[in-house]
């Protein structure tokens, strides 16, 4: 295998898991020889076509909703076939457009898509967001699991929450998202403040960040010189911000907006902990990094955390959405100097079991079990709109 295509919705310059993922098994595929090419959206407009990061060449087309806009992406694949071409297609987050073109690609070059489900995409228990999401759109995120040759997931919640919607799949598997643990050692920590928490979010309501604020109320007068930093952006940052002023903690909280990677590292290197108070996730990557940056966490007992934190050995868990558990939490790390000890060293061992060292070969195995095992199949198209894309493909 000598080329790997990975399809996902938003990439560099986006910080995110999925961006984290995809950038770190390319780093990894690197080391064995693997060449690595992104496609994805181009958002904002103002981003160019074509770009290199980090040794991996990425492509964005326009994010398709209307059917001229999917036609203009078959026409750019035609033009750019020999720049994308790969031996294995792997689908990042299955959420539309771009994954629809995925399976059409691995019909029309006669490769093996692997498509894999991140979280957000389907419905998890706890996020009501979720749920409309896949209704918007699972009249095409349904055909394309089930065309894929293999559905890997983040964890094993994120498992058996879409065998509920999609039980006629027969190929699924957990693979874990991994971290790159000797880039996160070589990032020094900068930090000129101490005595705070940091939580690093997208600020969206099932990222849970409203009950952190709450708990970090309930240790005001407790802890009268730690202070919270929240770094991150989404549509509830004016409501959680506002939510602050009225606890009278706006003084004490300071939101910093998405930060880079690095200064994500030196972040939670500097904190005293770092807080994951999620209402739904569905793996949790931020956890292991924590963990290997030597950073305690506290983390909701929510959809595939439990699987990333081993509570009381790599972290503690406490019950989503409650403030006063997760205050209580938080007070046993501030003041329990040797648990904090025993928790930092707990989640450095376990960290390394999520190294891209041990996970990345296991991709590249499944790539090749799925080019071995791979029975080319007609494309069946599912809509109006497919039947045309594919008959375009094909001219």
């Amino acid at each position: 295998m000598k080329k790997v295509l990975f399809i996902t919705s938003l990439y560099y310059p986006h910080v995110g898991g999925i961006e984290t993922m995809v950038s770190e098994l390319a780093r990894f595929y690197r080391t064995q020889g693997i060449e690595s090419v992104v496609l994805t959206k181009k958002w904002p407009l103002s981003l160019s076509a074509e770009e290199e990061h980090d040794g991996v060449k990425i492509y964005r087309v326009v994010s398709a909703r209307h059917e001229d806009e999917f036609v203009g992406i078959i026409e750019w694949v035609k033009n750019n076939e020999n720049l994308i071409k790969a031996d294995v297609i792997h689908i990042i987050g299955v959420r539309r457009p771009l994954p629809i073109i995925g399976v059409l690609l691995g019909s029309y070059w006669g490769v093996p898509v692997i498509s894999t489900v991140a979280g957000g995409e389907i419905p998890n228990t706890g996020d009501d967001n979720t749920l409309a999401v896949w209704n918007e759109g699972k009249e095409n995120m349904l055909p394309v699991l089930y065309r894929s040759d293999l559905v890997t997931t983040v964890s094993r919640a994120l498992e058996v929450d879409l065998q509920k919607i999609a039980p006629k799949l027969s190929a699924v598997k957990t693979v874990y998202a991994g971290i790159d643990i000797d880039s996160i050692k070589g990032i020094p920590c900068t930090e000129t403040k101490n005595n705070y928490l940091v939580s690093l979010r997208r600020l969206i309501p099932s990222k849970g960040v409203c009950t952190l604020i709450k708990a970090f109320k309930i240790l005001e007068n407790e802890f009268t010189r730690l202070c919270l930093i929240i770094a991150g952006e989404g549509p509830e940052e004016q409501d959680l911000k506002i939510l602050a002023k009225d606890l009278e903690l706006e003084k004490r909280i300071d939101f910093i907006g998405t930060v880079s990677f690095e200064r994500a590292v030196s972040l939670l290197k500097g904190a005293v902990c770092t807080v994951v108070p999620s209402l739904s996730e569905g793996g949790g990557l931020v956890n292991v990094e924590a963990q290997a940056a030597k950073c305690p966490v506290v983390a909701s007992s929510v959809g595939g955390i439990p699987e990333y934190v081993q509570d009381k050995i790599s972290g503690l868990l406490f019950e989503p959405g409650n403030p006063n558990k997760l205050a209580d939490a938080l007070r046993m790390i501030i003041a329990d100097t040797s648990l904090r000890d025993r928790l930092i060293a707990g989640g450095v061992a376990y960290a390394y079991k999520f190294s891209w060292k041990v996970l990345g070969p296991e991709y590249v195995s499944l790539y090749e079990s799925s080019k071995k095992g791979l029975v080319i199949r007609p494309f069946i198209p599912w809509s109006e709109l497919t039947n045309k894309l594919w008959l375009m493909l094909k001219k």
